[in-house]
């Protein structure tokens, strides 16, 4: 369950962390934890450093993918295609491979089938087994981590703290005998009243019989807090998503139906129960039921606006806590045959406030009371490698929602995407998390991608995105148009020799803005030793602006230490050229700076595993502005037990 602590949910509470800790102790043998390999924690970099994408979020279904790695000799089309380290090609060149030859029976063998390659199988590594006798010995009946973290903020003298005096993070997850799994999240802010303000929990199984034959199967069941991930996402679709321009074969989604909830976001979750069964023939059908509380700011009985920070560290916020409440049921249901997958989806919703929010030029179409709702139907074409998908949605008002692309595999080198858009003006899905450029209302589009493995160490990719606003946007009375698009080059020149280019330009005629970006990164990663990395990017937005930064960072032999140190200088014109960096942060934590303005930048990192099951991190940053009072000064510590 998610909320804050009131009293009122106290034994519901118990009895799902009761529930967590009988799985913990009831599961059976320890597990070696492992550590995200350097290639995922680039890739992670690249679609999440420009601001976009929860790279947190990201990281937890890597290293949940970790702990339930993908046997290469059992997984059918629909498995291989949902995870996102593996091309259309490279799919349909495993299932031909397996066809013809039987199942893959080691990462050697892997490496030769068309597709992948040593560089693939290196990645794949730690994400696959190979049947029964290819499992690693490491992998056994229970995986898990606990998590505490907590942070320091050098505050000025006019803002004192009058709750906790520094933010506070309690995370544990588990699985158990590949089947069921729990967790939970605490957390309090600086400032907030008592630990924790907020608090997730929920517990969870997969993958059950439910009959003798195994024709009917619990296919997943979250009991507590989850996320709904169904069709391409213009209904139902919390939490992360892989799709955009960032890559070439993910702008087609996976349906992923219920999830535990895994973010610390207090506002976007489902809280109650969820359940997916699977029916003979390919057909899955899957109910939820949702009853949840969000922060809003009331007058007169009416909701007037809603925070979305979770922060509760002024009277005010205070009282917004938990103010609104929120009631949501639907179902999905899903067939999915050898090359064709159908859907349907539904979702009703309501609050128990009326709308008081103001209305402007740009929303007063968009606001309704009482119950509310979206139905969809969805398809997704795979054959050969070539994926065709859509989805088409309609609102209670019948207001219409579309999306449809293809990804097409023209040879073992190149593969394109291409996606088309429309969202009516007056759509409204307050859960919907379709591929767009700002919301899943008054947008048309078109976005076309490319990718070409050039060679085995380089790739070049390029994407191009058009959009069409119809109606009046936020800053923008009328109708505009907008055009993004980009190119880039990763190369891995020699052993652990890398360069990445990229440039970029964005138009918004709307917002009368041009914005150009040109990006090199240079990075010597050896297995073990001293590291370096060096990035310099310009832009011009109104003026003109650059970042550069220089980080060391030393691995140790035996993996047990990592230290890390970056200076980085910036100069940009203002806000509109700001300049988003990467940061490395304490293990399954990433930052991701906004720099704008004058000024440098400082941090360093260290991390210490001592011992198999404990790690400990430290970091600590700062930045100097010459033009503003923005200074910084931070400190962080974590510390993680994996079992």
């Amino acid at each position: 369950m998610c909320g804050r602590f009131e009293g009122k949910t106290t034994m519901i509470r118990a009895a799902l962390l009761g529930a967590a800790f009988l799985l913990l102790y009831s599961a059976g043998r320890e597990v070696s934890a492992q550590e995200l390999p350097e290639s995922v924690v680039r890739m992670i970099e690249q679609l999440c450093g420009d601001g976009e994408g929860d790279a947190e979020e990201l990281t937890e279904y890597f290293e949940t993918l970790m702990a339930r790695p993908l046997d290469l000799g059992r997984a059918d089309r629909e498995t291989l295609e949902s995870c996102p380290l593996f091309t259309p090609f490279m799919v349909v060149s495993l299932l031909e491979y397996r066809q013809e030859y039987g199942p893959v029976a080691s990462e050697a063998e892997l490496a030769l089938v068309d597709g992948f390659g040593q560089a693939a199988v290196d990645m794949l590594r730690p994400f696959v087994t190979f049947g029964a006798e290819g499992k690693a010995p490491g992998r056994r009946r229970l995986s898990g981590k606990l998590t505490l973290r907590s942070r320091w903020d050098r505050k000025r003298e006019d803002e004192a703290v009058e709750g906790m005096p520094v933010p506070l993070l309690v995370k544990f997850r588990m699985e158990a005998a590949g089947k069921f799994g729990a967790g939970f999240t605490l957390e309090s802010d600086a400032g907030e009243r008592g630990f924790p303000d907020f608090y997730s929990v929920y517990v969870s199984a997969h993958d059950l019989r439910l009959s003798r034959d195994g024709r009917y199967r619990l296919a997943a069941a979250v009991l507590g807090d989850y996320s709904l991930r169904f069709g391409q996402g213009l209904v139902l679709w919390n939490g992360f998503s892989m799709s955009g321009l960032s890559s070439v074969s993910s702008v087609v989604r996976r349906a992923q139906g219920v999830r535990p909830y895994a973010s610390t976001d207090e506002n976007d979750y489902f809280h109650g129960a969820g359940v997916t069964v699977a029916f003979p023939e390919g057909v899955e059908a899957s109910v939820f039921y949702s009853c949840n509380r969000q922060d809003a700011k009331v007058e007169g009985g009416y909701f007037v606006s809603k925070p979305e920070d979770g922060l509760h560290d002024s009277e005010a916020l205070r009282l917004a806590r938990d103010a609104l409440g929120e009631t949501v049921l639907g179902a999905n249901v899903a067939w999915t045959g050898t090359w064709l997958g159908l859907g349907l989806t539904a979702a009703a919703y309501k609050y128990d406030r009326m709308d008081g929010r103001r209305r402007s030029y740009y929303n007063s179409h968009l606001r309704y009371d009482g119950w509310w709702g979206n139905a969809s139907v969805d398809f997704l074409l795979s054959l050969r490698g070539v994926r065709v998908f859509g989805e088409a949605a309609l609102d209670r008002d019948l207001h219409a929602a579309v999306i449809a692309g293809a990804v097409l595999p023209l040879s073992d080198k190149v593969e394109a995407s291409a996606v088309y858009r429309y969202y009516s003006k007056d759509y409204i899905a307050t859960h919907a998390g379709a591929y767009c450029r700002s919301n899943v209302n008054n947008e048309h589009g078109v976005s076309a991608a490319v990718r070409w493995a050039a060679s085995s160490d380089a790739v070049v990719s390029s994407a191009v995105e058009y959009t069409h606003f119809p109606y009046a946007r936020f800053g923008v009375r009328e109708a505009s148009d907008a055009v993004k698009a980009w190119l880039d080059c990763d190369w891995r020149v020699s052993g652990p020799h890398s360069l990445y280019f990229k440039a970029g330009s964005t138009f918004d005629w709307g917002r009368d803005t041009r914005l150009f970006r040109l990006r090199a990164d240079y990075r010597y990663v050896p297995e073990s030793g001293v590291e370096s990395s060096t990035r310099i990017e310009g832009c011009w937005s109104g003026g003109p602006g650059m970042l550069f930064y220089q980080q060391a960072a030393y691995r140790s032999p035996s993996g047990k230490f990592r230290c890390s140190i970056r200076a980085t200088l910036f100069w940009t014109h203002g806000w509109d050229s700001r300049i988003y960096s990467y940061e490395g942060d304490v293990p399954g934590s990433f930052s991701s700076m906004a720099y704008y303005g004058k000024g440098a930048g400082l941090y360093v990192l260290f991390t210490y595993k001592p011992v198999r099951w404990f790690n400990v991190s430290f970091k600590g940053s700062a930045s100097k502005y010459a033009d503003s009072g923005r200074d910084r000064l931070g400190v962080r510590v974590q510390i993680t037990v994996p079992f």
